[in-house]
């Protein structure tokens, strides 16, 4: 009978570990919806108004249609944002340990951004509510229109979706896989 507890043959090459592909890829594909989530967002605030029908175009529009300085900002910081995470997404299919710290970086800065966010979405619901008064004879105040409630649970189910994968990167990198070994062997030089 075979002896089970013999060491592995030196010769036999482990195959390398899967996951730096798999969060490299899901990287890539967030950062790419962000960019185009950004985009149509730029978009839609940009011709949006133009769209509208002309007895909405004469007033003034709520503050949720215009682009407020804070919007611009938030715009600049996720195109930035990213970006990096396609850049950490590469980084980290090549299984280069530059993937995690910007990986790392981006969650970070994401979390926080997103928080920021969840604050002024807070405002604009408060700021809409207060322009819907002001402006009683507009079509905008006058249609069906959600409870600030509703509007903030609206605002704070969108940006919680949004703290997923970065909480998930978080605990993913700043606990379980800190060093050049967990990244595993790469397959070949030239894969990716």
């Amino acid at each position: 009978m075979e002896d089970q507890s013999a060491p592995l043959d030196p010769q036999i090459e482990l195959a390398p570990t899967s996951w730096p592909k798999v969060i490299g890829i899901l990287s890539i594909v967030w950062g790419g919806l962000g960019l185009t989530c950004l985009a149509c967002g730029i978009g839609g605030i940009l011709i949006g108004p133009a769209m509208m029908p002309p007895e909405m175009r004469d007033g003034p529009l709520p503050p949720s249609m215009r682009i407020a300085p804070w919007q611009a900002g938030m715009f600049a910081f996720g195109f930035i944002l990213a970006i990096l995470l396609i850049v950490a997404g590469v980084q980290t299919m090549r299984r280069n340990m530059a993937g995690r710290s910007l990986h790392m970086l981006w969650a970070a800065v994401s979390i926080l951004l997103t928080l920021t966010n969840i604050y002024f979405g807070w405002r604009q619901v408060i700021e809409v509510e207060q322009w819907m008064r002001d402006n009683p004879t507009s079509p905008f105040a006058k249609g069906p229109q959600l409870s600030r409630g509703s509007s903030m649970a609206l605002v704070f189910a969108l940006n919680g979706i949004g703290l997923i994968w970065p909480t998930f990167l978080l605990i993913w990198f700043g606990l379980l896989k800190r060093t050049k070994a967990s990244f595993g062997a790469s397959p070949n030089a030239d894969f990716i």
